[in-house]
């Protein structure tokens, strides 16, 4: 003799099968929680570029190289280069996933010595640059006067051609 399924049976998976499928995902598959959580972190590199005399450098040069994941959206940033503002201000901002990627500025302005400064960031990197002149090259004279060094050009000799 056979015996009918009993429905108290199905109902009760019926009613359990939501419950069980709760538990699962709160507990969860091995496996399936492993997921790496990124952290971002503001990239930030600024500064004023003066004079010796504290006057602001309109123009000059900024290149940044960093060595380090560093993000403008989606691209991955190896060197960016800016010019200052009318206040000697440049900004350089982006994203990392890292903390303490290392950086270098090169700075340049026709007229002065430029100049090189290294960092890490995030903390954000705040920095003043002073560009200095470039020192002339002077010789003092028999008289004790400054005389200019003096620089030989290089020189191409032509010969005509003889039936001109």
């Amino acid at each position: 003799m056979t015996r009918a399924p009993r429905k108290s049976s199905i109902l009760w998976a019926q009613h359990a099968a939501p419950a069980l499928v709760l538990i699962v995902l709160l507990i969860g598959l091995p496996g399936c929680t492993a997921r790496r959580i990124s952290t971002d972190y503001v990239f930030s590199v600024t500064g004023v570029v003066q004079t010796q005399d504290d006057a602001p450098l309109q123009g000059a040069g900024v290149t940044l190289e960093v060595n380090g994941p560093v993000y403008q959206a989606i691209d991955l940033v190896k060197s960016r280069h800016v010019v200052t503002n009318e206040t000697g201000g440049f900004v350089f901002a982006y994203i990392s996933h890292e903390r303490g990627v290392q950086y270098t500025i090169t700075v340049r302005k026709v007229g002065f010595e430029p100049q090189m400064v290294s960092g890490a960031a995030p903390p954000n990197g705040n920095h003043v640059i002073k560009l200095k002149k470039p020192s002339e090259p002077t010789q003092s004279g028999a008289a004790g006067g400054s005389v200019l060094p003096h620089y030989s050009l290089p020189t191409t000799h032509y010969s005509l051609p003889s039936n001109v």
